[in-house]
C-alpha cells in the first residue's frame, strides 16, 4: 500500500530594563504586549516591536552564538567564517563585498544595523518613510539577491538560484525566506496596517521543506520506493556549507520492532569522495530501499544535521510519514 502527503517610549524603555535582552518571541499581525520584545541594537524594538520578535527567533540573531558555529568554526578562530557572523553594516561596503566583523555585541548575531544601516547612521529600506526617529534612504537594492548574496553565496546557494527557473528574480531570495504579511511597520497612533515581510528568514524548516520538496513513497516488489522532487526550491537541499546534510531514511518495523534501516545521504561530499548528492532545483530521484523481511510498516523521515557529525537524535526532522508494507 502506498501514501502520498504534499507539500510608548518611556514606558517602553523602563520595561526593557526590566526584562533585559530576552528572546520570547510571539508571531502575528497585532502588536501585543510588548515586555516580552528582545532588545536589539540601536533599540530598534521601541518602533519595531513586530521585527524585533520576528529576528530573535532566527538564525540571524543565533549567528554567532550557536554552538553548530562554534563548532563548525573551530569556536570561532577560523578568520574567513567570522564576518558574516557577525558583521559591521554590509552597506559600508556594499552589497556583494564581504563585510568587516565587528568589535562589540558579537552576540547579537546579524541584526537590523548588519542590514539596514549606513555609514552616516541612516536606515535603508525598500520605501524610505520619513520618520524622525532616524534619517531613512530608499532603496532600490534592498533585498535583492544581490544584498543576501554579500554572505550567502560564498557556499554557491546564489550560484544555484541564478540557475533555477526563478533566477531571474531580484527578489527571489526574499520572497520565499520573508513573506509578506499585513501588520504595522512601526508603531504609533494612527498607523496602519500594511505589507511587511516577516523577518524569521526560515530555512530548513517542516514547513519550508514540505512546500519546496515533493514527497511519495510506495512498495514496489520487495523494495519501498521513496519519491523526491525538487518543485519550489531555489537552490539545493541542503545549501550551505559542506557540513549541512540531509538524510532520507526509511526506519522498517514489524509491530513494535524495528527489523531494518535504511538511509540516503544528501550532502556535498566533493572534498571527501568527489560526489555531491544534494537534490538539485527542479531535480527528481528515486531511492529505492529494500524491505526486510516480515517488516510491516515503514517510518520515512527526513533529517535535516546543521552539522554530519550530530547524531541523528539532534537532527531536525523536516518530514514523516508512516507507509503501510
Amino acid at each position: 500500500m502506498g501514501t502520498q502527503v504534499g507539500w510608548s517610549a518611556s514606558v517602553v524603555a523602563l520595561m526593557l530594563m526590566l526584562v533585559g535582552a530576552g528572546r520570547a518571541v510571539q508571531d502575528g499581525a497585532s502588536t501585543p504586549s510588548r515586555t516580552d520584545v528582545p532588545k536589539t541594537r540601536g533599540d530598534c524594538q521601541t518602533c519595531h516591536p513586530n521585527e524585533a520578535r520576528d529576528w530573535a527567533e532566527s538564525r540571524h540573531a543565533a549567528a554567532w552564538e550557536s554552538e553548530t558555529f562554534a563548532q563548525t568554526s573551530r569556536n570561532r578562530t577560523l578568520k574567513m567564517c567570522l564576518p558574516c557572523h557577525a558583521p559591521e553594516p554590509i552597506l559600508l561596503k556594499g552589497f556583494g563585498e564581504h563585510p568587516a566583523l565587528r568589535d562589540q555585541e558579537r552576540t547579537h548575531g546579524i541584526d537590523c544595523i548588519s542590514c539596514h544601516q549606513d555609514a552616516n547612521g541612516a536606515y535603508h529600506g525598500t520605501l524610505g518613510t520619513k520618520t524622525d526617529a532616524h534619517a531613512t534612504v530608499k532603496n532600490e537594492q534592498f533585498g535583492t539577491v544581490d544584498m543576501c548574496a554579500t554572505c550567502h553565496e560564498i557556499f554557491g546557494t546564489v550560484d544555484w538560484y541564478k540557475q533555477s527557473e526563478w533566477g531571474k528574480d531580484p527578489n527571489g531570495c526574499v520572497n520565499c525566506h520573508m513573506p509578506v504579511v499585513e501588520r504595522p511597520i512601526a508603531t504609533g497612533d494612527g498607523l496602519p496596517a500594511r505589507k511587511a515581510r516577516i523577518h524569521k528568514f526560515e530555512g530548513a524548516t517542516p514547513e519550508m521543506f514540505q512546500k519546496g520538496v515533493k514527497m511519495s513513497h510506495e512498495r514496489r516488489d520487495d523494495h519501498l520506493q521513496i519519491k523526491l522532487e525538487s518543485v519550489w526550491v531555489g537552490h539545493t537541499v541542503p545549501t550551505g556549507p559542506e557540513y549541512v546534510v540531509v538524510i532520507v531514511e526509511a526506519r522498517f518495523l514489524q509491530g513494535e520492532s524495528e527489523v531494518g534501516k535504511h538511509q540516503t545521504l544528501l550532502a556535498d561530499n566533493t572534498a571527501i569522495d568527489g560526489n555531491d548528492t544534494r537534490l538539485k532545483p527542479g531535480e527528481r530521484r528515486v531511492i529505492r530501499a529494500p524491505i526486510p523481511d516480515g517488516a510491516t510498516e515503514a517510518i520515512v523521515r527526513v533529517l535535516h544535521k546543521r552539522n554530519r557529525d550530530l547524531p541523528d537524535e539532534q537532527a531536525r526532522v523536516l518530514y514523516e510519514a508512516k507507509v503501510g508494507l
